[in-house]
């Protein structure tokens, strides 16, 4: 695994501020609900409709990338939600 400086923080907010300023207007309309991971150092960037897909053709040109994912249209990629039941009580936790 190549290493890299930048902590997680950095990687959230460069990969944000490239999406924002340079692909969102390209891909969302089209892409919405897909996977889009970006290297923050090239601004190279690849769609899929899962989550791996994109990250591993990113690191198949530049294995070196350093990588951010999001999911296009969306503030998270992925929702926690699964459902307690019991025999009086049902509860959806979101």
């Amino acid at each position: 695994m190549p290493r890299t400086d930048y902590t997680s923080e950095v990687v959230a907010v460069r990969g944000k501020e490239i999406y924002q300023q340079q692909i969102r207007d390209k891909v969302e309309l089209k892409h919405k609900g897909k996977f889009l991971s970006v290297d923050i150092e090239t601004g190279d960037y690849e769609i899929d409709t899962d989550d791996l897909s994109p990250t591993m053709r990113l690191l198949a040109k530049r294995p070196d990338a350093v990588v951010f994912s999001l999911r296009i249209g969306f503030q998270a990629a992925h929702r926690i939600d699964f459902k307690i039941s019991d025999q009086q009580n049902d509860c959806w936790v979101h």
